[in-house]
Order: structure tokens, then sequence, then C-alpha cells
């Protein structure tokens, strides 16, 4: 009886420990890591956030996604400790990528009827310190983009860059003519290398249920990872065979991937 016991005791805990190995949190629980940045953050921002999603980063840090309870569609990432230390985040460029995505969500309402637009810094300027620059705007609420492009060419030496996932639902009527809609993404986008911004547009026609799944999946993230391109492989606006994502051509721009006649054709494709 005594041996049974034992035996039975030994799987118990060799389920256990498989479950939290698996989780990635370790002897953590997701809802107490969640919490610990959650107090992490609000004591570094006297404000409150929300933990989106965490993940193990090996030994006893993780990483997570978080927003501002404020507004969930700023989301940044945070690598963290068990004991509530941020080593790094970014949520200073978050809010800066924000501000830029305002003006640029305004622009593509002109453009198309049913659309989903997040966008990020692609290598963000990260807080590591209470004190620092970074966490000082924050506090401060200082998110000039020029103020972010010095920054930024000081810590990297080299032009920041923005990715934008524009997702449209083809399940909606066109607004405008396909020659009109390259147009006027066109003067949108080229103008952020003006800026001293470089920008990567992965533009997505998709129908309906599709779209509402890819929603659903960038509204828990900061950044789309492949989960993303495995989501969206079917519906692509195919650039070339070996890029997805898309310029456009214009006095102004450096490089084309993609002409008007190019997106024309794709675009019949796809509606």
């Amino acid at each position: 009886m005594k041996v049974k016991k034992l035996i039975s005791f030994i799987i118990m805990a060799v389920i256990f420990m498989s479950t939290i190995s698996l989780s990635g949190c370790g002897f953590y629980s997701e809802n107490q890591l969640k919490q610990t940045l959650e107090n992490a953050l609000e004591a570094k921002y006297d404000e409150k956030f929300v933990c989106l999603d965490v993940w193990g980063n090996g030994g006893s840090s993780y990483w997570g996604v978080c927003a501002p309870e404020k507004n969930h569609d700023i989301r940044f990432e945070a690598l963290f400790g068990a004991d509530g230390h941020i080593a790094e985040e970014g949520y200073y460029a978050a809010c800066v990528a924000e501000k830029i995505e305002e003006d640029v969500q305004k622009e593509l309402e002109n453009v198309f009827n049913d659309f989903y637009l997040h966008s990020c810094m692609t290598v963000p300027l990260k807080s590591r310190e209470v004190d620092d620059i970074y966490a000082e705007n924050v506090r401060n609420e200082l998110f000039d983009i020029d103020e972010y492009l010095n920054l930024s060419n000081e810590k990297w030496k080299e032009t920041p860059s923005m990715s934008f996932y524009l997702c449209v639902n083809t399940s909606r009527s066109d607004k405008l003519s396909f020659e009109k809609e390259y147009d006027m993404l066109s003067n949108i986008f080229p103008k952020f290398d003006n800026m001293g911004i470089g920008t990567i547009v992965y533009l997505k026609f998709m129908p309906e249920k599709k779209y509402l799944e890819c929603i659903e999946y960038l509204e828990t993230c900061a950044y789309a990872y492949s989960t993303f391109e495995d989501m969206v492989r079917d519906y692509p606006v195919k650039v070339s065979d070996v890029n997805l994502n898309i310029s456009f051509e214009g006095e102004d721009a450096t490089y084309v991937l993609m002409t008007k006649e190019e997106y024309i054709n794709q675009r019949k494709e796809v509606n």
C-alpha cells in the first residue's frame, strides 16, 4: 500500500513539474508574475498598468507585454525578475510610436473603410533605470518625435525605424479605386523617411474572419512575431518571393518594392 502511495506521489510530482516547465514561468503562476510586473511599473511611473501576457526568459527572469490601464493601444515589452526588478522596458518608445500611429490612423480613414493598424519601433529605446531620460520623458509626457530621433541616433548611431502592421477587411466595400489607394498610401508612409524614420509596412488584405483573428492576436502583442506571419500567409499582398514588406515608388522613396501596376494587380487578386 505504501509503495502504491509512493508511486502515486511520484507520478503527481512529475506531472506538476512538467506543467511548470511547459508554462515557462518556473514556480510562479502566470497571475503572480503579471501582478509583480504591474506593481513594479506602477511604482516606477505612478500609474496603473495591465500585463497582457508573460513568459519565461530563462532562470528567474521573465518577459511581459504591458499597457497603461488608460490606453491599451500603447503596448510594450518589459524584462523583469520575480522579485519585481525591471531590467528594461519600452514604454517610452511605445508612447512615441502611438503618437505617430494616431496621425497615420486619421489619414488611413480616408483610404479604407475597415482596417486595423498596429505600429512599433523596430529597435526601441528601452528604459533600464528609474530615473533615466526615457523614464523622465514619460513622466513629463514629452513624446516629441525629434527628441526621440536625437536620443535614438545618440544611442544606436543609426536612423530609427518603425514597423506598421496594416490589416484591411476585404469583406467591406472599397472606399477608393485601387489606383487612388496606391496614390494615397504612397503619400502617407514615405514622408517618414524625410523625418528620419525608416518605415516597414506589412499591408495585408483579408476576409473578415481572418481579419478579426489578426486583431485578436495583435491586441495582445507589442511586436508581431512569426505567429502573425503564419496567420496571414494565405492573405498577403505579395511584394516578391522573399519579401512581404511594402514600400511605394515616388520621388522621395529610397527604394521601390511595389509599383502602382503591381499593387493594382494584387489588389484585384485578393479582393
